[in-house]
């Protein structure tokens, strides 16, 4: 017992030395869990700051086709709108329908237009520049036809980016999917190049200056128009974060998918 000054100050360095390595690894797993995409159940005020900087509609389309094809490299937040938002998606969700129905791309009378829609709040934004933007997707049912219907809604210009019918009103459309394609990328007022269409029932379009494709796919009581990465343009970054080689070293066959 007489000799404990003399180990009392090994052991208090020691301690100090601990405490000091792993409080900034503390720190820095407080921080990843703070930015680490969740569920939030709580309302998003205005004062959150997100979206912080919403780019244009092409970067919007790359932050939504990043969600579906490699979600890892967003922060992804959803949230449950209160009623009211709901009922004002909603409206706004119609309001799109109708358009679309003018120009041509879905019948313009289907049970599920009037449907009761259900559906949340998506906010995404980009780890890497901090981009970032606001969605909400929505789902119609109707029982009485069986009709069918799912789509997303851009935060921003309020225009329909993707969506899913199912409906019985579909097999009397005659319009090939080219022309379906072309129709709904000028509502959203976008520049494309009509990658291809071998078939009526399938075509692809490059949008503007996005690093995204549109898919519009038809079939009997079924239309898709979805959003997907245009795996060809994607930096060597992007590429070997996903875990596939770069393009610079991997030849033109690079892509973990061939969509056409």
């Amino acid at each position: 017992m007489g000799n404990w000054k003399n180990w009392l100050l090994p052991v208090l360095t020691a301690l100090t030395v601990g405490a000091l390595a792993l409080l900034p690894l503390r720190l820095s797993t407080l921080e990843d869990g703070r930015l680490t995409g969740t569920v939030h159940t709580e309302p998003l005020a205005a004062d959150n700051n997100f979206p912080s900087r919403p780019p244009e509609l092409p970067g919007r389309l790359w932050l939504l086709a990043q969600y579906h094809s490699f979600p890892d490299l967003l922060t992804i937040v959803s949230q449950e709108p209160e009623r009211e938002k709901l009922e004002e998606l909603s409206a706004q969700a119609r309001e799109e329908l109708e358009r679309l129905a003018e120009a041509g791309i879905l019948p313009e009378k289907a049970g599920a237009y009037g449907g009761n829609f259900t559906g949340g709040l998506l906010y995404l934004r980009d780890q890497r520049d901090l981009s970032s933007a606001a969605f909400s997707y929505l789902n119609a049912y109707d029982k009485q036809t069986g009709a069918y219907l799912s789509l997303y809604l851009d935060g921003e210009s309020g225009r329909i980016l993707e969506l899913e019918m199912n409906s019985d009103l579909l097999r009397d459309a005659s319009a090939p999917a080219a022309d379906i394609g072309q129709a709904f990328l000028d509502v959203l007022g976008l520049d494309y190049v009509l990658m291809n269409h071998d078939s009526e029932d399938i075509a692809v379009f490059q949008a503007g200056d996005s690093k995204t494709v549109h898919w519009v796919h038809r079939y009997k009581n079924t239309l898709r128009i979805s959003l997907e990465v245009d795996w060809r343009v994607l930096d060597d970054d992007t590429r070997i974060a996903m875990g596939y080689p770069p393009a610079s070293g991997a030849g033109t066959d690079a892509s973990p998918i061939q969509t056409w």
